[in-house]
């Protein structure tokens, strides 16, 4: 019993700096709400089970099933979220706050990526992007959609992207003056 505790606080130290890309997540204490968790030390593994809610500042993950994977060093290497859909939300500096949904959700934490899987949706200021596979880059704040192919090599699914007009500080030239 002693060493499950031990493990958990371990894994919890070990996710708290690479789960969120930003400085305020970072510092933030992790909270994993589950129904159930398997932990095994063995192969630096953790899965939980049953409406699965992992949070860190402003970042939140949710899914019915999420599997944590450690390096050998104890570091959290790769968050695997499943739902109907699992979710990811986060709200970088700038306050565009990115919003994503898929029935698969990969976190990349040592490349700091999001890889959206299957009914692929994400969504920041307004701007929208939808297909099968969407991948987001979390520092870069940039977006890649629409890599999935089919067996024959053409793209197996189109993809959507609705992108926002851009707001204009200044005041349109009139040409009636002079």
């Amino acid at each position: 019993m002693r060493r499950i505790r031990i493990l958990c606080l371990a894994l919890l130290t070990s996710v708290a700096t690479p789960l969120a890309a930003q400085s305020d997540d970072a510092s933030q204490p992790i909270r994993i709400q589950a129904n159930a968790a398997t932990l095994d030390d063995n192969k630096n593994l953790a899965v939980y089970t049953g409406n699965v809610i992992i949070t860190q500042g402003s970042m939140r993950l949710t899914g019915s099933r999420v599997t944590l994977t450690l390096d050998n060093n104890g570091e959290a290497q790769k968050l695997v979220s499943t739902g109907s859909p699992a979710t990811f939300r986060q709200t970088p500096p700038d306050g565009k706050r990115v919003d994503a949904r898929a029935l698969t959700i990969e976190y990349h934490a040592d490349t700091e990526r999001v890889i959206l899987i299957q009914d692929a949706f994400l969504e920041q200021a307004g701007n929208t992007f939808q297909g099968q596979r969407v991948n987001y880059d979390i520092q870069r704040q940039i977006v890649d959609a629409g890599r999935a192919t089919s067996d024959d090599g053409d793209a197996a699914e189109r993809i959507e992207i609705v992108i926002q007009p851009r707001k204009r500080t200044e005041p349109a030239n009139n040409d009636d003056e002079t």
